[in-house]
């Protein structure tokens, strides 16, 4: 499971229920490397701003308005939709490129552009298909999860006095 700490930023009641928004910031890898101070890309990131992301979610438990809450997303359903997105469509187009070259020259096309247009068509194809399939199959399996909703009083350290 991919986790996250985010903050409720807006609490909404909708139909009896509860809806949440939750803040997330979008970070790099460039923050934890070792040699940042000496990389070109860790001080380009450090000139962008800090993206956030919103997440609206409907929980049943009381929370309030700055409290953290744990989200998280199966590493399963990143690969999933990694392969839906990425393979699938990667694949359609080296196969109806290959397909097309083949069957072209026997209708009497042989201008590389009817291949490359077809290719392309059938790649756009397979996203249209893939976006029908995720629609109308209505799976929240790609959406984040709240795993858990911290205490209010987590910021805080207790120190003793020895």
């Amino acid at each position: 499971m991919i986790e996250e700490i985010g903050v409720v930023s807006d609490i909404k009641q909708e139909d009896g229920d509860q809806i949440i928004w939750v803040e997330t910031h979008i970070k790099s890898t460039c923050g934890s490397c070792e040699v940042e101070s000496n990389c070109g890309t860790g001080s380009i990131a450090k000139a962008f701003v800090r993206k956030k992301e919103l997440l609206r979610f409907k929980v049943s438990q009381t929370v309030t308005l700055g409290q953290k809450v744990k989200v998280g997303i199966p590493e399963e359903s990143i690969l999933k939709a990694s392969f839906m997105v990425y393979l699938i469509p990667l694949s359609t187009l080296l196969l109806s490129a290959i397909f097309f070259q083949s069957i072209l020259p026997s209708l009497g096309l042989k201008a590389e552009e009817w291949t490359i247009g077809f290719a392309f068509f059938s790649t756009f194809i397979s996203f249209m298909m893939i976006k029908m399939h995720l629609k109308n199959n209505g799976s929240d399996e790609f959406y984040p999860r709240i795993i858990s909703v911290l205490p209010l009083d987590q910021d805080r350290i207790d120190v003793k006095q020895v």
